[in-house]
């Protein structure tokens, strides 16, 4: 069953919804101050060197027992996870691979004749109330076995397993961590109340973090991937929170006198940024995990939100009205050297900077219809991803090599993921209202 079909009736709210404006919208209600203006100037950034790898050519055997209630399921997860990760190229078995293995599965001459450098193949079972597998992955040049591993489980974990297996495939092969053990967390519209909801990376097995029958928004992730930050309008003003996923202990964060909003986390988890209207002015500040105000990094007139680290912690991109309407700007971490990014549409919103950190992915109007796009660090090579309804929140894999976001195509918002260049477009929930997610780092080290 695929995960459209397994969310829980909780999801049955109908509301529609628009989501880019909202920070903006929120800060618009509350009165404006007067505040000194940033210098803006014009930095040259050289840009990183990012390689893509080219595809490995690979199979997957069915998993033994072939009539185990398991490894059917273990072998399609690890197949759709392997076809998904953009490192790999599967091969399918069917009528004329076999014919070319002469119906041998372990035929290495063969499967080096169609091309494919690595082989993987498993066996499942049931031991003591426990899901035992394990896996070899095979040289086809080589014709050996280069990795054994044994895996085990909670029968009702067994997708758990099996990303765990693709994980491995991606690591052993490429040096690269995979991203099949991480979550995504969003915000749910649950019988008229917003709840934050954390699902599998492919949408599966949903469940609620905040149960508070109020507006919760913005999840955000803590680098270590145990704890959760959001805004929260449970006590009447918009302060922020944190879970603790593994003790489910809440903490107030900040609760100064109007919005504490669009959270980020620092990548190394000693600070977090996020936008307080507490000087009359919406500002980007920066806090620690304790709450504590260590200082405000913009100082502006306009209206400035949205900040996003990039990854070296050097950097910021935020979203400012200061050049007349909402635009991307980039500073460093003390506030200085701002300068203009986008020049893109009417209203240019929600900048999340890549994980490999040459491109920052955002949303812009035109026509009154949002859309996702990316561009350089330089300013350069703009390129747009979304066409169908209007997309918002774009929030990158830690691999940098997909993008999670929250489309209105189907006649109400739900989340979606994408390839970093616009392609393999498809939703992961099915809710009447889902948006502002958000991609863990990797779980479970």
């Amino acid at each position: 069953m695929g995960a459209l079909h397994m969310r829980s009736k909780e999801f049955k709210t109908i509301t529609s919804i628009s989501i880019i404006p909202m920070v903006f919208s929120m800060i618009l209600l509350c009165p404006g101050g007067i505040s000194f203006a940033q210098t803006e100037i014009t930095a040259k950034i050289t840009k990183g060197a990012v390689k893509y790898l080219e595809a490995l050519e690979m199979a997957v055997i069915d998993f033994s027992p072939k009539e185990s209630e398991y490894a059917p399921n273990i072998t399609q997860v690890v197949r759709d996870d392997l076809n998904y990760s953009l490192y790999f190229r599967l091969a399918e078995l069917d009528s004329f691979v076999l014919a070319i293995l002469g119906n041998d599965l372990y035929n290495m001459d063969g499967w080096r004749e169609l091309g494919v450098q690595y082989l993987l193949e498993g066996s499942v079972k049931i031991e003591e109330n426990k899901l035992n597998a394990e896996i070899n992955l095979m040289d086809v040049l080589r014709k050996r076995v280069i990795l054994t591993k044994r895996y085990s489980t909670d029968p009702k974990s067994y997708r758990s397993l099996a990303h765990a297996i693709a994980d491995d495939m991606v690591l052993n092969l490429t040096g690269q961590k995979g991203i099949f053990s991480t979550k995504i967390a969003y915000v749910c519209i649950n019988a008229g109340h917003k709840e934050i909801y954390v699902c599998d990376y492919d949408g599966y097995n949903p469940y609620p973090v905040t149960k508070d029958k109020s507006i919760n928004l913005s999840p955000v992730w803590s680098p270590g991937g145990d704890k959760l930050v959001y805004t929260s309008y449970k006590k009447g003003n918009p302060d922020l929170w944190m879970t603790d996923l593994k003790s489910s202990q809440v903490t107030l964060l900040s609760s100064q006198a109007g919005l504490n909003t669009a959270p980020a986390w620092s990548p190394d988890g000693k600070f977090l940024a996020l936008t307080m209207t507490r000087d009359k002015n919406a500002e980007v500040y920066l806090i620690n995990p304790e709450g504590e105000i260590i200082r405000r990094l913009t100082n502006s007139w306009s209206i400035d939100s949205s900040p996003t680290w990039s990854p070296n912690g050097r950097e910021m991109a935020f979203t400012s009205d200061r050049s007349g309407s909402p635009q991307v700007f980039v500073m460093d971490v003390e506030g200085a050297n701002v300068r203009r990014l986008t020049y893109q549409g009417d209203w240019t919103d929600s900048p999340c900077w890549s994980p490999r950190g040459d491109r920052i992915a955002f949303v812009s109007r035109q026509n009154w219809k949002f859309d996702i796009y990316t561009i350089d660090i330089t300013g350069e090579n703009l390129a747009r991803l979304t066409y169908e309804g209007s997309n918002e929140n774009p929030r990158w894999s830690p691999d940098g090599l997909h993008i999670v976001f929250s489309s209105n195509r189907s006649g109400r918002h739900e989340v979606y993921t994408m390839n970093w260049d616009g392609s393999n477009q498809k939703p992961i929930t099915n809710g009447e209202g889902d948006y502002n997610p958000s991609w863990s780092p990797p779980l479970g080290e």
